[in-house]
């Protein structure tokens, strides 16, 4: 596996999984186990999936409503869950266990297990009736990362933002125009798949929303460095995470800095030897899951030492044969857009591909880069797939002199690679979802190509083409595609004891100011009252810009829900917030500010409740359901008799809703009683149940 980024002269950054707390003994190698089916539930006939059954149940346990709101996307409603969604059968699991295989991580969609495994032990797994094959996981053997840190505090051109050392780089995918049009990404789940993430102690970061983490290589939430880390094992993650939120006026501003984060730590650099494909595959099935809109992933696979792997020769860079490609096309096909970098393997002759996988995947976003002269990078990789598709599909700047957050809290310009490119088009695609988050994957990537500037390449001169793609990401011309966009959030501040909304709206066909409307109910009235904007200021085009509205007086504190609404020249109109997310504005009349609320109101309980686990008694997996009132901080975690904690199941801040579903996983917990406790800072609830082997 090769982290596309590199330091000073070329260096290709080989970085290898963990061994998901497993030691292999020295007979034994990793393998893929793929199963013949997911286990009596999913094999009922024609009405395993249907709403009720036991298969859609357990699915929807596993899929979360964001998850299943993205899916809406692109998929009809009675489609939203398959079988894809169900676990791996566990039955199926013990039976390879009992070969003699060590396992280390189970695949939803592949259907499949990684297990280590001895020649023996494969041949007695072939044999098994539940097997379908055997494979091996994808190996690569690498080199250490070399490069320079330094402490950077220069200070670029002045603009409503003030991005310091950065205003090159996000200039150049024009991020500026779309700040001052106050979309920032705020509302877009991003997920970052990397070697580890310093968030809460780098400047640039610590202010970031992470709504969860995990490390698939301890199996923990910490994805910053541990004990048994290498001292620059989150120096990469970092990195790019940096490149697509940090936020230190004066220093570095990124395109999502307003964005919310999922971030997984995938890749083990202690050993520099080895790195195996079945972590990142994991990471994206449970961030898939967890609703995630946009995934970033500076990672991939090619060539291997050892002579197995991926190759373009061979056909294998088709989109459909690596594990990683069949989960990035699979997350593309549920809603999510997935952004992955090319590889800094050389440009190639646009005849045969230096692509590495999963960049080869259809329906995502795969990254080149250029330099700040708009100029092919000479170690970008190069289409096309090994089935003729053009690659990359659009490029970005990559190269040394770009300010990246390095930890524990400095920076660097001497980085270049793919790795730098990918994350400022995963930026750029999350600020295209918070001005249009009805966009499905293709229309994001299918915008950002057709919008993208035109870069020259001298010896094949054709757009698209397989050295530059497309052409260099211009974010404001994607978003400006459909027709008005709004800011991402809403001010309401008070004059003389009076609330006024104001919002930022563009459009380059031309706003008809007249359209622009304020729809208001004051408390529970669900009658909406209409109350014209008007134009504050202009920006970017003669009737774009600030709108305000003054709201009639009425008690203090009374709750008011609005949308606004506009039309332009062009025959287009939208609405704020937009339709697809079922939520209007709120503020308190009289009080600063304001926020965004569920219009499926029955979806909010009244109090906090946490609900008694099923089934109960248990046998290795139950459910655990409980309803949160408000957005707030709220941990559910596990304890024994003597409570000691098991497992913490939620930590950190929560959306309102109700019946939350939590499975719970006691597979190496002994029979006996078990305690599950809900918390916030105002509340806090525990229950009983009963685990039988």
């Amino acid at each position: 596996m090769s982290l596309h980024l590199r330091a000073g002269v070329r260096f290709t950054v080989f970085l290898s999984l963990g061994l998901s707390n497993v030691c292999s003994t020295r007979s034994q190698t990793k393998y893929w186990v793929y199963f013949i089916d997911k286990g009596p539930v999913a094999t009922e006939g024609n009405t395993a999936f249907m709403k009720g059954s036991p298969a859609y149940e357990h699915a929807r346990v596993i899929v979360q409503p964001r998850a299943l709101v993205r899916r809406s996307k692109v998929l009809p409603n009675e489609s939203l869950l398959d079988a894809a969604d169900l676990p791996v059968y566990r039955p199926y699991i013990d039976e390879v266990r009992g070969t003699g295989g060590v396992p280390a991580r189970e695949s939803r969609w592949l259907n499949a297990a990684s297990f280590w495994l001895s020649r023996e032990q494969i041949e007695r797994a072939r044999t098994l009736p539940c097997v379908q094959k055997v494979e091996p996981v994808v190996v690569f053997h690498g080199r250490k990362l070399e490069f320079r840190e330094e402490d950077i505090r220069s200070f670029g051109k002045a603009t409503a933002i003030d991005y310091g050392a950065s205003f090159a780089q996000e200039q150049m995918i024009n991020v500026p125009a779309l700040h001052t049009a106050g979309i920032t990404g705020h509302g877009v789940l991003i997920g970052m798949l990397d070697t580890g993430f310093r968030w809460r102690t780098h400047e640039a970061l610590r202010g970031l929303k992470v709504v969860a983490e995990h490390d698939f290589i301890f199996n923990d939430d910490v994805t910053a460095n541990q004990v048994s880390d290498r001292s620059d094992q989150d120096f990469h993650g970092t990195l790019t995470l940096s490149l697509v939120s940090g936020y230190v006026p004066g220093i570095l501003v990124s395109p999502a800095f307003n964005a919310s984060f999922i971030l997984g730590k995938t890749e083990d650099v202690r050993s520099e030897t080895r790195v195996e494909e079945d972590n990142w595959e994991a990471a994206i099935e449970w961030m898939e899951a967890s609703g995630v809109d946009v995934v970033s992933s500076s990672l991939g696979y090619d060539i291997f030492d050892d002579g197995t792997g991926y190759t373009w020769a061979h056909g294998d860079f088709n989109g459909r044969t690596s594990v990683t490609a069949k989960a990035a096309a699979r997350a593309a096909l549920l809603g999510v857009v997935v952004c992955n970098a090319m590889g800094n393997e050389g440009n190639g002759d646009g005849i045969t591909g230096t692509l590495i996988t999963p960049a080869d995947a259809d329906s995502i976003i795969s990254v080149g880069a250029v330099s700040f002269t708009r100029e092919l990078a000479g170690f970008s990789s190069t289409g096309p797939t090994s089935d003729g598709r053009i690659k990359p599909d659009v490029v970005a700047p990559g190269v040394r002199g770009m300010i990246c957050a390095v930890p524990p809290n400095s920076y660097t310009t001497t980085i270049d690679g793919t790795s730098l490119a990918t994350p400022m088009v995963a930026g750029a695609a999350a600020l295209l979802l918070a001005a249009r988050p009805e966009l499905t994957p293709v229309q994001v990537r299918d915008i950002l190509r057709s919008t993208a500037d035109t870069i020259d390449i001298v010896h094949f001169p054709i757009r698209p083409n397989n050295f530059t793609g497309w052409g260099l990401v211009n974010a404001f011309n994607a978003a400006l595609s459909f027709g008005p966009i709004f800011s991402d959030t809403v001010a309401a501040r008070v004059v003389n004891s009076q609330s006024v909304v104001s919002t930022i709206i563009v459009s380059r066909f031309g706003l008809k100011t007249s359209t622009v409307m304020l729809h208001y109910a004051v408390g529970p009235d669900t009658n909406f009252l209409a109350l014209s904007m008007s134009l504050d200021s202009s920006m970017f085009f003669l009737t774009s810009g600030q709108y305000s509205a003054t709201i009639p007086q009425v008690p203090q504190g009374t709750p008011v829900r609005f949308i606004i609404e506009a039309s332009d020249s062009g025959g287009h109109a939208y609405q704020s917030p937009a339709q697809i997310t079922e939520s209007v504005w709120q503020l308190q009349y009289g009080m600063e500010g304001a926020r965004r609320i569920s219009t499926t109101l029955q979806n909010i309980p009244e109090g906090y409740a946490l609900y008694q686990n099923y089934p109960n008694p248990f046998n290795t997996q139950t459910i655990i359901e409980y309803d949160v009132p408000a957005r707030e901080y709220v941990s559910l975690k596990v304890y024994n008799v003597v409570g000691q904690e098991i497992a913490t199941l939620v930590s950190g801040i929560h959306d309102a809703g109700t019946k939350f579903h939590k499975p719970f996983d006691a597979k190496n917990l002994p029979s006996g009683v078990f305690f599950y406790r809900l918390a916030t800072p105002s509340f806090t609830i525990t229950k009983k149940m009963v685990l039988i082997r």
